[in-house]
């Protein structure tokens, strides 16, 4: 029989299973996993599990329910990681991520926040090499990586977290009503109000100026951000985001409903996050993440997907793309920002990035050819070698650069896509560190 400790603390989104009960699954011990579960729910019936014959998911499979109480019976999924991709075979798959360290908790206003915090791990070790240019590099402070739509802080490419943690500090957080960051207010979820609170999050942690990498949703609040407290962050990398207003190109609403109605099918969620789908080696890289954190102590939550995070934050991205109160406050940001973005992303088709270019003075972007929404997993190396090329370059802007915006604004004769602005890089070139 297999044992854990467990936390029974319930996450925002109701996205929760018993450590205890995944333990005694994967141990081969349906029947204690059963009991375990309804130990966890605080349900002292004897609980009976039986084995399922579901198909597998992406990444899980059901190996047993467990049936808690006579009347109105609760049911628990129990999961078992399965391993079902062949590209995956020489890929890791599971990394140590005990350098992240135990999770700590925040009030910030109604929002009780879940984070970690963690870093330098190699204080004193020197910058990257630089590939772009001989500007003396400056000292790196705080970095915060704000999560996608609906997903928890723990969907991150551990390589991209571990290798800039290795000379400055990163924190990762639960969005407000996402994983374990709860809120007590039940106001209408908006993306200003996320952008406030992550503002909030950012002065009451202590952070001066940090900056700030966004992926998807957390690209599209790292956006709001740069409007509304351009003076509380740094540099921003924006991966797969959106300025908003009402220029701004949303998913066709089939696609965003298959999202939110996966079931925790993760199979199905694959060809929107890359072009190739199950085949693409980005896969791996998901999956690793997925399987380092969930498959280990750090969490009890059963799903990297929170449904009901899913649905509240697309319901406040679809209010944030008729409003153009952000979108229309870039043009006054001064902070350098790196926006990256898959040509054949679903989701949040390339125009969102081609807008954010045209209003932000201090933009770089690259675009990917071949490659959607699942931008940092696609090819975690080269976003690793960007990541820490940017970060380490990235310099105020300067009195001139200011003073040509004030004289020629937004125009698209002076922004837009041209060379100058952004550039088009293959996987092979971002891949090679060099």
């Amino acid at each position: 029989t297999g044992s854990a400790k467990y936390s029974t603390e319930k996450p925002a989104d109701g996205n929760q299973t018993a450590a205890a009960a995944g333990a005694a699954a994967a141990a081969g011990n349906t029947t204690a996993a059963g009991a375990a579960a309804a130990a966890t729910a605080g349900n002292t019936t004897a609980a009976a599990a039986r084995v399922s014959t579901a198909a597998p998911s992406f990444d899980r499979q059901l190996v047993a329910t467990a049936s808690i109480g006579a009347k109105n019976a609760t049911v628990v999924k129990i999961w078992k990681p399965t391993y079902p991709f062949p590209q995956c075979a020489n890929t890791t798959l599971s990394y140590d991520i005990s350098f992240v360290g135990a999770m700590k908790r925040l009030q910030v206003g109604t929002v009780r926040y879940a984070y970690h915090r963690f870093g330098p791990l190699k204080p004193g070790a020197p910058p990257p090499p630089q590939i772009i240019a001989t500007r003396t590099t400056k000292p790196l402070g705080p970095v915060v990586f704000i999560s996608g739509w609906g997903t928890s802080m723990y969907m991150w490419p551990v390589p991209l977290l571990q290798r800039l943690a290795e000379s400055r500090e990163v924190v990762i957080f639960d969005n407000m009503r996402t994983g374990f960051s709860t809120d007590s207010s039940n106001t209408s979820l908006t993306i200003p109000m996320m952008a406030d609170s992550t503002a909030a999050l950012i002065d009451k942690l202590g952070l001066q100026q940090p900056d700030i990498w966004g992926w998807s949703v957390g690209g599209i609040i790292s956006y709001a951000l740069l409007a509304l407290h351009s003076s509380k962050v740094g540099n921003v990398i924006i991966a797969a985001g959106s300025p908003g207003g009402p220029d701004a190109l949303l998913p066709p609403v089939p696609v965003t409903q298959s999202i939110i109605n996966l079931q925790q099918n993760y199979t199905a969620l694959l060809p929107f996050l890359f072009p190739e789908g199950v085949k693409s080696p980005g896969v791996c890289s998901f999956y690793a993440a997925y399987n380092s954190f969930y498959a280990s102590q750090f969490t009890t939550l059963s799903t990297p997907l929170g449904e009901n995070s899913l649905r509240e934050q697309s319901q406040a991205v679809v209010k944030f793309f008729r409003d153009p109160t952000v979108i229309n406050g870039l043009s006054g940001t001064t902070n350098r920002v790196l926006i990256l973005h898959g040509v054949q992303d679903q989701l949040m088709p390339i125009r969102n990035a081609l807008l954010g270019v045209g209003k932000l003075l201090g933009a770089w972007m690259l675009q990917f050819p071949g490659q959607g929404h699942g931008i940092p997993f696609s090819n975690v190396q080269g976003v690793i070698t960007w990541t820490l090329q940017f970060f380490s370059l990235a310099s105020p802007l300067s009195s001139a650069e200011i003073k040509q915006w004030d004289t020629y604004g937004d125009t698209t004769a002076t922004r837009g896509t041209g060379i100058d602005t952004t550039l088009v890089v293959t996987s092979q070139a971002v891949g090679r560190d060099r």
